[in-house]
């Protein structure tokens, strides 16, 4: 975790026009500061671009949350069910021996005798059809005027890839990923291909892509990625083979991940 030389919500009450709304220290955690500022009400549109356009004077990164439950964010983010820990952002080596373990121990089933299919290593930096920033606030937008009402979080963060690793989500417990893992990974994510963590729910990532694979060949590598950093969104809720999914990358600016 990031040192802090200021508070949450020191930095919270400095940002003005905020909406109301309350701190959230992480439950079971006796005395530890706040990690998360959650609006009373749901966000409206524009707010989440405007708030990350001054994220390099707040330090503080805005994500859309949903909660468990339709139209409630109680769980997780008012009960403050995260588990922080000090993290350090992994390097490009280490980045690409978790997705590579990963991927292959999706795998590691009945379903597939002939066990995993190559590593195509890292994908490459694509180059973006267009700026990161825009390209984020219309995701913003589209999810704030269509699914379930989202609130608005604040965490402080060096980065938004950081905010996973600096909560301490719980989303993809289940899958034993560490969030300081995912969040280089988003990281790397951010380098390469000028994503943006949106939003989040309790077990859900949205996340806005300014440099989408443009043909099937440089998809290949990305889904490979996406398996190894979440297979469900191969397996569950895609279309449960890899060449399948990476088509579905081919020049879309969003990747939403779902931990089952």
């Amino acid at each position: 975790m990031t040192g802090r030389a200021t508070t949450l919500a020191e930095l919270v009450a400095a940002v003005p026009g905020l909406p109301s709304g309350r701190l959230v220290s992480p439950a079971g955690y006796p005395g530890a500061e706040p990690l998360l500022w959650v609006s009373a009400v749901p966000a409206s549109v524009g707010a989440w671009t405007e708030l990350a356009a001054a994220h390099a004077v707040t330090g503080l990164w805005p994500v859309l949350l949903e909660g468990l439950a339709d139209d409630d964010v109680a769980r997780p983010w008012l009960e403050g069910e995260f588990a922080p820990t000090g993290w350090r952002a992994l390097d490009t080596a280490a980045v690409e021996e978790f997705l590579a373990g990963d991927f292959a121990d999706a795998f590691d089933d009945d379903e597939f005798p002939d066990g995993a299919p190559a590593w195509p290593g890292l994908s490459p930096a694509l180059a973006p059809l267009a700026d990161p920033a825009s390209v984020a606030a219309v995701l913003a937008d589209e999810l704030l005027t269509h699914g379930p009402h989202r609130h608005l979080g604040l965490v402080q963060a060096e980065r938004g890839a950081d905010v996973l690793a600096e909560l301490g989500w719980l989303g993809a417990t289940n899958h034993d990923a560490d969030p300081g893992t995912l969040s280089s990974v988003l990281r790397s994510w951010e380098d390469r291909f000028g994503a943006r963590v949106v939003a989040m729910g309790f077990d859900t990532l949205f996340v806005s892509v300014a440099a989408p694979p443009s043909d099937a060949a440089e998809a290949f590598p990305v889904a490979a990625e996406h398996l190894g950093f979440c297979y469900d969104a191969i397996f569950q809720d895609g279309p449960g083979d890899l060449a399948g999914y990476a088509g579905e990358l081919v020049g879309v600016g969003v990747w939403r991940f779902w931990w089952d």
